[in-house]
């Protein structure tokens, strides 16, 4: 019997050239989909209706991702099949969701960044932060690529740890580049380089650029929906998340977090 599975997944994002799928190189969705293949849950992405909510650029991580596709395979084994075959993308959840659900559609997405603290003024950065947030114009903080770009910006957090800042940034949906070019903007003032009056600037339409923060440093933490998922930690991803970067460790604490919520249904 066919149904159709949201699958959450997690990578990082320095294994492959992006998520979307190019060609010649390797990217989060060949590797999905050569995944979905080998244990035979998916013949052909197109008549399986395979999509991603997100995508991520080349260097992004993320610990919350989410795909969707067409399937026949035994809901109870698909996670565990799809760890089995392979070792750079973690499939951590599974729902079974209506024939018509896009992850495009998703009630929010939260992103985080960490910045170096190193030259960075607190208050400046938390000043900026609040001009940001709300509803606005963003298409000098994006690649509009033809989309509209008014947004609402949910919310943006700034909290220290040690010696990094750590950003959070939450909306139903972002633009291309634009929670980097956020980032880019709380820099520039945070360091001095740049004032409130410039983001306002840039918010009302002047053409104001502030560059583009480097994606290393940048996760897609989660993108949610209105239904909870099975979750299900494969073995080796906390070993493989604590290796190189601080700030991956700090990003596993707060997938530990996600995983002790209730609404996943366990406590791990």
């Amino acid at each position: 019997m066919t149904w159709r599975a949201a699958v959450k997944l997690a990578y990082d994002g320095r294994d492959f050239f992006g998520s979307q799928r190019q060609s010649d190189l390797p990217t989060v969705e060949d590797e999905v989909i050569r995944c979905l293949r080998k244990i035979k849950a998916m013949d052909d992405p197109v008549s399986s209706r395979f999509r991603a909510a997100s995508r991520t650029d080349r260097g992004v991580s993320a610990l919350g991702n989410v795909v969707a596709f067409d399937t026949s395979f035994r809901r109870g084994s698909l996670l565990k099949a799809l760890n089995s075959a392979s070792d750079k993308v973690y499939f951590i959840g599974v729902a079974e969701v209506a024939p018509a659900f896009s992850p495009r559609r998703a009630s929010s997405r939260l992103y985080r960044y960490f910045l170096d603290a190193k030259g960075l003024d607190l208050g400046r950065l938390e000043a900026c932060a609040l001009e940001l947030q709300g509803k606005h114009d963003f298409r000098r903080f994006c690649k509009a690529d033809d989309r509209a770009t008014i947004k609402e910006l949910r919310s943006v957090g700034v909290q220290p740890v040690g010696d990094l800042v750590v950003v959070d940034l939450e909306a139903r949906e972002f633009l291309r580049n634009m929670v980097r070019r956020l980032v880019a903007a709380m820099v520039e003032v945070g360091s001095g380089r740049a004032e409130l009056e410039d983001v306002r600037g840039a918010l009302a339409g002047q053409d104001v650029q502030f560059g583009l923060a480097p994606p290393e440093n940048l996760f897609l933490m989660d993108v949610r929906y209105d239904f909870d998922f099975t979750m299900e930690m494969p073995s080796n991803l906390m070993e493989r998340l604590r290796r190189g970067r601080q700030a991956t460790f700090m990003a596993l604490a707060f997938f530990e977090e996600l995983y002790s919520q209730d609404r996943y249904g366990k406590d791990l």
